[in-house]
C-alpha cells in the first residue's frame, strides 16, 4: 500500500510523512512544537535528534532502529547535504557549512568562469526599478533568450542555504521575475561574479562560544523606488555565526524610520521566540532574554512605551506583539549604532 501510494499518487509525500512519523514515535522520537520535521529522544548526552527533509535524515545518534523498518544507506559521518557540505573540527570543536561545489556549478551554469571577480554582490548606490523593464516587444523578445529566472532561483538557494551576505541582492533581483530588463540581468550577473571572489566562503560556528542566542534588526525606509515600500533586515547568531537571516519588502508603507524600524523588529522578535522554541526542544534551553541590537532610538522608545502617540497611533496592533515579549523577559533590546 505504501509503495503504491508513493509512486502512484499526488500526495504521496504525504503518506510518506505519516509513514516516518509514525514510525519514530514508536521508537519514543517525538517531533519539536517549534518544528515538526525535527524529533528528538532522551536528555543531555543521551538526546538523540533526527532532522527530516523529505527522505534525507540527519541522524545525530543512533541508526538502527530505522533500519530495522526502512531501506537506508549509511552515508556516515554527515559530509555533505541538500548541496551544502559539512566540515567539522572536533578539536577545536566548530562545525563549518559552505556551497563551494554549488557555487562552481552556479558559476559554470552561466558561462562566467573567466569573468572578472566583483567585490561586491551589487554596485554600491545602485537602484532596481520597474522603470529598467522592457517596454517594447522586440526588448522583451530580447530578454527572453536569457534565463532570469533560473539564475534568480539558482542565487536564492545558496542565499538561504549559507550565504547571507547576497540574500540583499537576491531579494532585490526577485522583483522582476515577470518582466526583468538588461539592467536587472546584468545586477544579477555580477552576483556570479562576486561569487567568483568568495566560493570558498562559508559560516563556521564556534562550539566554545555557547548557545545563547543574539539578534540584529534594522530597515531601510522607503528603499523600494517603486512603491516606497521599506526593507526589513534581520540576523539571528548562535555559536557566533548566523542561523537566521533575511531581507524582505514590508507589506505596508512607513510614514518614517521609526516606523519602518518598529516593523522591521516586530519581524525579528517572532523569529526569536520561535527560535528559542526550538532550542528549547533540542536541549538548548535560553536563560534568559534574547539581546536583540538595533540601531533606532525611536524604535526602541515605541516598543518600551504603552503609552498614547499621535505619531504612530496609526500602526497596526500587531507589531505592538514587541511590548508583550519585552515585559515577558522574553526579548531584551540594546542599542547598536550603524
Amino acid at each position: 500500500m505504501l509503495l503504491q501510494s508513493l509512486y502512484g499518487l499526488k500526495h504521496a509525500s504525504r503518506v510518506w510523512n505519516e509513514t516516518i512519523d509514525k514510525h519514530l514515535k514508536s521508537m519514543g522520537f517525538e517531533p519539536a512544537d517549534a518544528d515538526p520535521c525535527v524529533y528528538t529522544r532522551g536528555e543531555g548526552k543521551d538526546e538523540c535528534i533526527v532532522c527530516l527533509y523529505v527522505d534525507d535524515m540527519l541522524i545525530a545518534s543512533v541508526k538502527a532502529g530505522i533500519a530495522e523498518k526502512f531501506r537506508i544507506k549509511d552515508m556516515g559521518r554527515a559530509r555533505f547535504i541538500l548541496g551544502i557540505e559539512i566540515d567539522y573540527d572536533m578539536e577545536r570543536r566548530t562545525l563549518g557549512i559552505s556551497q563551494k561545489a554549488y557555487t562552481e556549478s552556479i558559476i559554470k551554469k552561466f558561462g562566467q568562469e573567466n569573468a572578472k571577480p566583483y567585490l561586491t554582490p551589487l554596485e554600491p548606490g545602485v537602484q532596481l526599478t520597474k522603470a529598467d523593464e522592457p517596454q517594447t516587444e522586440e526588448d522583451k523578445a530580447k530578454m527572453k533568450s536569457k534565463p532570469y529566472r533560473s539564475l534568480v532561483g539558482s542565487l536564492m538557494y545558496l542565499a538561504c542555504g549559507t550565504r547571507p551576505d547576497i540574500s540583499v541582492a537576491v531579494a532585490k533581483l526577485s522583483r522582476f521575475l515577470e518582466n526583468p530588463g538588461e539592467k536587472h540581468w546584468d545586477a544579477g550577473i555580477k552576483v556570479v561574479h562576486y561569487l567568483l571572489k568568495t566560493k570558498d566562503v562559508g559560516i563556521v560556528y564556534d562550539g566554545l562560544l555557547g548557545t545563547q542566542l543574539e539578534a540584529y534588526s534594522d530597515a531601510d525606509w522607503a528603499g523600494n523606488r517603486d512603491d516606497r515600500r521599506s526593507v526589513s533586515g534581520m540576523l539571528l547568531m548562535l555559536c557566533g555565526a548566523p542561523v537566521v537571516w533575511r531581507s524582505t519588502f514590508q507589506k505596508t508603507v512607513a510614514l518614517s524610520s521609526t516606523e519602518a524600524e518598529y516593523m522591521a523588529l516586530s519581524d525579528c522578535v517572532k523569529e526569536c521566540v520561535w527560535m528559542r522554541r526550538l532550542l528549547k526542544d533540542i536541549g538548548a534551553e535560553q536563560v534568559g532574554a534574547t539581546v536583540i541590537y538595533e540601531d533606532n532610538q525611536g524604535a526602541m522608545a515605541l516598543a518600551k512605551n504603552v503609552g498614547y502617540q499621535a505619531r504612530t497611533k496609526h500602526i497596526d496592533i500587531r507589531y505592538h506583539f514587541i511590548r508583550e515579549k519585552v515585559v515577558s523577559d522574553e526579548v531584551e533590546l540594546e542599542r547598536y549604532a550603524t
